[in-house]
């Protein structure tokens, strides 16, 4: 068999192809939707990319998806006419697996990407540390004591409104306080023996982190939150999430209350543990007053935590 017969059979293949594709309106419609597909996940220059650790493998990911139907047929005359003639008999079925596949993969891919940014997005929305830079006293440094007496009936005098969230809740004592005023509250603690010790003296104290608990709260569900403790031992980047958390987590006059000692005041050992951890009263009415609240200090006669930050959020009159 000569290769210009070769070239016939396969023209004449081709165009019996063709001609199913266009006789047939299942082909003809599989066709189309193959290629909406392929437009709908083509790269463009505006598409959003993620570009971090994981980026080269989806971008690998997305060259192997790229699959191509034509194999090689060399360059030896007789041989290369007969894997010519193969590829031609089998191209139009394993046309539409590789196409379907490449759809498969590319929406795949696409979802992948999506995915990856809207994880980001979240993950900066509520101060995860994403970046892997940890402040090298993260975890070392000890908890903060429970508060004094002093602390815990000046905080529960500032509470403004219910329901009320104390982060971290500690043993209960500024839980108890508030709800003895007739407020409901509850706090969470990530110390499995303080929150026990709670539970035991029958506060509402609910065990896991801080961050987390109030990232799954619902926008507006508080009228007062009340941060403390354990926050003292957070990097900064968590502690501008959890205003910009607790700002979305109030109601429209809510109140955040802010009972940390100063970390300038820390003793040596703790200072250089902490290095990079917690911030001070005055830096944290800065914040708050960043994020559109009325923020203020107010003095405690604790030996530890000697001012306490009051921020107020009022309503603007399209929101009363």
């Amino acid at each position: 068999m000569s290769e210009l017969d070769l070239r016939q059979v396969g023209a004449e293949i081709e165009a019996d192809a063709d001609k199913r594709r266009r006789q047939d309106r299942e082909i003809a419609q599989l066709e189309h939707d193959i290629e909406q597909a392929w437009a709908d996940i083509a790269e463009s220059e505006s598409s959003l990319h993620v570009i971090d650790e994981d980026g080269d493998f989806l971008n690998q990911a997305a060259n192997l998806a790229a699959l191509d139907p034509h194999v090689p047929i060399g360059s030896r005359r007789g041989l290369r006419g007969v894997k010519w003639l193969i590829r031609k008999l089998s191209y139009w079925y394993a046309r539409f697996l590789t196409d379907q596949f490449n759809v498969f993969a590319g929406v795949l891919i696409r979802h992948l990407r999506n995915v990856e940014t809207r994880l980001g997005r979240l993950e900066g929305a509520a101060g995860y540390l994403g970046d892997g830079t940890v402040p090298a006293g993260f975890g070392v440094l000890s908890s903060p004591p429970e508060p004094s007496d002093e602390v815990v009936s000046q905080v529960a005098g500032l509470a403004g409104s219910g329901p009320c969230l104390v982060l971290s809740g500690g043993e209960g004592a500024i839980v108890e306080a508030i709800s003895e005023r007739g407020i409901s509250a509850h706090g969470v603690e990530q110390d499995p023996d303080r929150v026990l010790t709670g539970l035991r003296r029958r506060i509402d104290i609910r065990a896991g982190g801080v961050l987390p608990h109030l990232v799954g709260a619902e926008d507006g569900e508080f009228g007062t939150i009340v941060l403390t403790g354990f926050v003292e031992t957070l990097p900064l980047r968590d502690l501008v999430g959890m205003v910009n958390q607790a700002s979305l987590k109030l109601k429209k006059t809510g109140r955040i209350v802010v009972a940390v000692a100063d970390p300038a005041t820390r003793a040596r050992v703790d200072a250089e543990l902490g290095s990079g951890l917690g911030i001070s009263p005055v830096t944290w009415r800065h914040l708050l007053e960043q994020a559109g609240f009325d923020a203020s200090l107010e003095p405690c006669s604790d030996s530890r935590i000697t001012e306490i930050v009051v921020a107020q959020r009022t309503a603007k009159p399209d929101q009363l």
